[in-house]
Formats: C-alpha cells, sequence, structure tokens
C-alpha cells in the first residue's frame, strides 16, 4: 500500500480543477480521514472576497468523504473508485469562511454505512480552530 503522500488524490475523487477542493489525504482509519486543502485564488471556483465560499465549503466536505470512501474502495477493497453523489447536508454550522492560503484540516467521522448508502460527520479546521460542521449523507453508484 501506497504512503498516503505518495497517493495522487485524482486517483480517489472524480473532481479535477478547478473543482478540485481536496489536496491530499493524510490519514485513514476505520475510525476517521483526515484531509488537508488549501484554497487558493485563481486556483479554485467558489472563492469570493478572498475567501473560500459557503457553497465552496460545502463542496469540500463533501469532496472529503468521496476521498474517505475512494481510499476504502480502491486500496482496501481493491475495486475501483465509484461515483458518489451527497444527498443530504444536516446540522451545517459555519463559524467563519476560510481565507485563501488558509491550509484547512478536515476530519470526516463514518457514522452509518447501510449498502451504498454513507453517513459521516465532518469538522473542519484551520490549526485549533473550528470553522464548520455538518453531517452528510452520500451514496455510491452501482455499477
Amino acid at each position: 500500500m501506497k504512503p498516503f503522500s505518495d497517493i495522487p488524490i485524482g486517483e480517489l475523487l472524480p473532481q479535477q480543477p478547478p473543482f478540485r477542493f481536496v489536496d491530499s489525504l493524510e490519514e485513514y482509519t476505520e475510525e476517521l480521514a483526515r484531509i488537508r486543502f488549501t484554497p487558493a485564488e485563481g486556483k479554485n471556483l467558489l472563492m469570493e472576497d478572498g475567501c473560500l465560499s459557503a457553497a465552496g465549503l460545502m463542496e469540500h466536505m463533501a469532496q472529503c468523504s468521496a476521498v474517505r470512501i475512494g481510499y476504502y474502495n480502491k486500496f482496501i477493497l481493491k475495486l475501483p473508485v465509484k461515483i458518489g453523489y451527497i444527498g443530504q447536508f444536516r446540522k451545517l454550522r459555519i463559524t467563519r469562511l476560510p481565507k485563501a492560503g488558509e491550509t484547512l484540516e478536515t476530519t470526516i467521522y463514518p457514522r452509518e454505512e447501510v449498502y451504498n448508502i454513507t453517513m459521516v460527520d465532518a469538522e473542519v479546521r484551520v490549526g485549533d480552530e473550528l470553522l464548520a460542521t455538518a453531517s452528510l449523507k452520500s451514496a455510491v453508484k452501482d455499477d
């Protein structure tokens, strides 16, 4: 298995720049996945007034959940990465929007997995500061 730093994120996620809101998978266990992302003006869509917009932050959380599922499928189950869809955002709380150049560390906590439906909780931080939390439900497309 490759070290996390050697995994091109494009192997785990179908989104491509400038609509990719994930830079790297930093950690994966059964209990969590930790992902990093540094938004940048001119590099990413959904930037507004020097900050990643609320829509961009939500997309970031959704892509972090997808990276976790992609890693599990590709490196644990040895299956191709599948396309997924976000079905629901719940309990979204944003305390502030991340500024361009700030490195986000997002932790995804799986809560329930039934068939192709996954429920996770997401926490987005810059350093020790909690910027956003949400619960997301996603479905993976069956081939």
